[in-house]
C-alpha cells in the first residue's frame, strides 16, 4: 500500500498535470463524468445526454471505465488508477506492448534469450513464493506431529493455497496444474534439504535446469 500511494503521490500525480496542462481530458473522446461513488457497489454519473444515471460498477465495461473523469479543485482527472505517462488511463493489456517494447530494445543490443513476457513474471512469482512457502512451513511446523500439520493445513491452508490468493485463482487447481506444475513431480524432501544457508534463486536454477517448462540462465534465472 506504501507503494501504491507513493505512486498516485508521484508518478501518477505528475502524469495528470502533464495532461491537464495540456488539455487531454477534455478532449477525451466518450467521456463520462462520475458525480459520486456508492462504494464498491455503484456510480452516479452524469447520463449521456444529460440529468444523472446510477449504474452498478460491475455493470461497467472496461473500455467505459477507461472513459471516466470525476472533478478536482485542480480540474478533470480520471478515476482509473493506472495511468500512461499522457495521463491517461492504461489499457488493461498495455504491459504487454511495453514489454514488446522492451524486447525489442533488448534485442537491437545483441543479446540472445532474454525476452520477457508479464505472464512469465507471473510464473516466476509462483515458483518462487511455493518454494519459499515450502521453507517457511517447515522451519514453523516442523516441531509438529503429522496430525497437528494436518490440522493447521485445514484451518489456514497450505503452501498451494498461499500461492492460489497471491495469483487470484478462483480454484487452487488452476495454481497446481498450471503455474507450479514443475513442482507437483518434485520430492518435497529435496526441497527441505536445500533449505539450510541455500539461497533460493540457486536452488531453484539447479533443481529447474532441463525442465520443459521452466526457463533458466546464469543472470536472470528462473523463468
Amino acid at each position: 500500500m506504501k507503494e501504491l500511494l507513493s505512486y498516485v503521490e508521484g508518478a501518477r500525480a505528475a502524469a495528470v498535470r502533464r495532461a491537464q496542462a495540456a488539455g487531454r481530458y477534455e478532449r477525451l473522446s466518450g467521456a463520462r463524468m462520475v458525480l459520486a461513488v456508492r462504494g464498491t457497489g455503484s456510480v452516479i454519473l452524469e447520463g449521456a445526454h444529460g440529468g444523472v444515471e446510477r449504474r452498478r460498477w460491475n455493470d461497467i465495461g472496461p473500455r467505459t471505465r477507461l472513459r471516466l473523469l470525476r472533478r478536482t479543485p485542480l480540474g478533470l482527472e480520471p478515476v482509473a488508477l493506472w495511468l500512461n505517462e499522457d495521463g491517461l488511463p492504461r489499457d488493461g493489456r498495455g504491459w504487454e506492448h511495453t514489454f514488446d517494447v522492451a524486447n525489442e530494445r533488448i534485442a537491437m543490443l545483441g543479446l540472445a534469450g532474454f525476452t520477457c513476457t508479464a505472464h512469465m513474471l507471473r510464473h516466476s512469482c509462483a515458483l518462487r513464493w511455493y518454494a519459499i512457502g515450502r521453507l517457511v512451513h517447515a522451519c514453523r511446523l516442523g516441531h509438529l506431529t503429522v496430525v497437528q500439520r494436518q490440522d493447521f493445513r485445514e484451518q489456514f491452508g497450505d503452501t498451494w493455497h498461499l500461492v492460489q490468493r497471491m495469483l487470484g485463482h478462483l480454484r487452487v487447481e488452476t495454481t497446481k496444474a498450471v503455474y507450479l506444475e514443475p513442482f507437483r513431480t518434485l520430492d518435497v524432501e529435496m526441497l527441505l534439504a536445500h533449505a539450510d544457508g541455500f539461497a533460493i534463486e540457486m536452488f531453484m536454477a539447479e533443481v529447474f535446469t532441463g525442465h520443459s517448462r521452466v526457463r533458466t540462465d546464469p543472470l536472470a534465472g528462473v523463468r
